[in-house]
């Protein structure tokens, strides 16, 4: 009796919680490109990016998988080979791996939440331009 009465307890705690609503899940980035996690010790790091009005990123890429999600405020994210997508607040996105791209804030402030996927020591972001670029931008 004392087990099922802990497990009725259990079931009711757990289903006390609202339904979890699914942002995302995928295998591709959003271009359908492949996702593939660094070698070495796993870290996470998320940090909330904004942009101005009108303004865009650098040209950068992400040598480790990387997880965008639109707080507020649209944008488009463009390749330098000319892939687009227009993203917009409740969105979420993989990013393009070791693709060199940029994003660009459409008629207001953006923020967006960003998760990277990667390993201790390894950058979360490059710039094609740098030696570290050479090693991860396409």
């Amino acid at each position: 009796m004392r087990i099922l009465a802990i497990g009725l307890l259990a079931w009711m705690s757990v289903s006390s919680f609202a339904a979890p609503e699914q942002l995302l899940k995928a295998t591709t980035s959003w271009d359908g490109g492949e996702i593939f996690y660094p070698k070495g010790d796993a870290e996470i790091t998320s940090i909330i990016l904004r942009l101005e009005p009108g303004q865009k990123s650098k040209f950068h890429c992400h040598p480790i998988p990387t997880l965008g999600y639109v707080l507020k405020g649209e944008l488009d994210v463009e390749t330098k080979d000319g892939k687009k997508v227009r993203l917009k607040k409740g969105d979420a996105a993989i990013e393009v791996m070791r693709t060199v791209h940029r994003g660009i804030a459409i008629d207001g402030p953006v923020e967006i939440l960003v998760f990277y996927a990667g390993a201790t020591d390894m950058p979360t972001t490059v710039l094609p331009n740098t030696e570290a670029g050479k090693t991860y931008c396409h």
